[in-house]
């Protein structure tokens, strides 16, 4: 290829960099429209189907953390097809929702595009790239709430490949999608034959071969003592210094994720309790019971590791009744968090009692037979956790074909 002026011969100079010749660069407002969906009060909605009625698409529901709600009658200005795209307009701006039918909530905008000038896909695509993404946060504004109007959305620019290259761009985005989606799969495999393992194995259901002794009954506080975490901090006192463990690391792991600390000062008088190999952090209180008392076990030996002021730790005396490897996954199984929910106390926030925990009765296997069984479960962990990191690798592979096909510098052949 030529070069001419640093653009070389076949491309183009256009409102978004340079693209191949014969690519169009058009603002949304010359290939779609978009119109708001419909804020239908609580009282208006129906929970079960009758004729002529249709399902309520918000947020919420599409996140499965609401039951599906029906409208009857409604405009046919706010229903959508699986042909429509929808995007959120508020709240968290961008969010791109497509292959759903019913009647869509007001905080979506409905993408009508033509098709015959762009792909769905390829739309799709575009939008969902980071550079738009990027785009629609700031035409959004920075705001406590977020808001697109349709000026702003209507002035954004794509670059249009003629529609058969669309479409072959579509066709090889969607093996990578076809991967992430087996991949994705098979993630939730492996999570439901570890969750089956945890049933069967972490309540005696199932007994490894070679293991006949009775489990133990044992009361939880016998096996420890309770400690605080961070105490007389402000604000001022956090950002740099040593590591402690965020809430979330407890909430979010069963063990401490070593590479996700936050810091904090800590002085030479300060009288502060350091955690340490094989103690337990638990969540002191949550928005909903069964979110309350999480645990965690550290399972790596850190120098001057603290924990946040938010949860408690409790240190053995020992590990000749429960082994940390195996708390980890006895601390997180549906037996023992259905015990934590009887403890949890409130109304509009819930609370694990210290004290309550601690008269807990738990039930152990002997230590030999602990051991297994965490060899057992740390292995469903590796695999999973091999098949999360293939999955990440697909979706960053993806991200990098998005950014070479969707701008032409990686042309396609048709």
């Amino acid at each position: 290829m030529k070069q001419n002026n640093n653009i070389l011969q076949g491309y183009k100079d256009s409102p978004l960099g340079i693209i191949p010749a014969e690519w169009e660069v058009k603002q949304f407002i010359d290939i779609c429209k978009v119109n708001q969906g419909l804020q239908i009060p609580i009282s208006e909605r129906l929970k079960k189907q009758e004729s002529n009625s249709y399902k309520y698409i918000t947020i919420q529901y599409l996140n499965n953390a609401k039951e599906e709600e029906y409208i009857k009658n409604p405009n046919s200005s706010v229903m959508c097809t699986y042909e429509d795209i929808l995007m959120t307009r508020t709240g968290n701006t961008g969010i791109i929702i497509s292959d759903v039918e019913g009647v869509f909530h007001n905080n979506f905008f409905k993408i009508a595009y033509d098709k015959k000038i762009v792909h769905k896909s390829f739309l799709i695509e575009f939008l969902n790239t980071k550079k738009t993404q990027h785009l629609i946060l700031v035409k959004a504004g920075t705001s406590t709430i977020p808001d697109l109007n349709h000026k702003d959305f209507y002035s954004i620019y794509i670059s249009l490949p003629p529609f058969p290259e669309q479409q072959k761009i579509v066709e090889i985005l969607s093996t990578w999608d076809n991967a992430i989606e087996k991949q994705t799969l098979l993630i939730d495999k492996f999570e439901n034959r570890k969750r089956s393992l945890m049933q069967q194995l972490l309540t005696g259901k199932k007994r490894l071969k070679g293991f006949d002794e009775e489990w133990r009954e044992v009361k939880l506080g016998s096996l420890g003592d309770t400690y605080t975490g961070l105490t007389g901090k402000s604000k001022d006192d956090f950002g740099e210094g040593k590591p402690y463990i965020p809430y979330l690391n407890i909430f979010n792991n069963s063990k401490i994720d070593v590479s996700y600390f936050d810091y904090v000062k800590i002085k030479d008088d300060d009288n502060q309790n350091i955690v340490q190999y094989g103690d337990i952090l638990f969540t002191v209180s949550s928005e909903t019971p069964d979110e309350v008392g999480m645990a965690s076990v550290l399972l790596d030996n850190i120098e001057e590791l603290y924990l946040n002021s938010f949860c408690f730790g409790f240190r053995l005396y020992n590990f000749n009744t429960l082994l940390p490897e195996f708390g980890c996954y006895f601390l997180r199984a549906d037996a023992f968090r259905e015990e934590i929910y009887k403890l949890s106390q409130g109304a509009t926030r819930f609370n694990l009692s210290k004290n309550s925990l601690m008269k807990l009765n738990i039930i152990l296997p002997p230590i030999e037979e602990q051991t297994a069984i965490a060899e057992i479960l740390s292995a469903a962990d590796k695999e999973i956790d091999l098949a999360k990191k293939r999955l990440a690798g697909l979706r960053e592979q993806k991200k990098g074909l998005m950014q070479v096909l969707l701008t032409g510098e990686k042309r396609v052949r048709i």
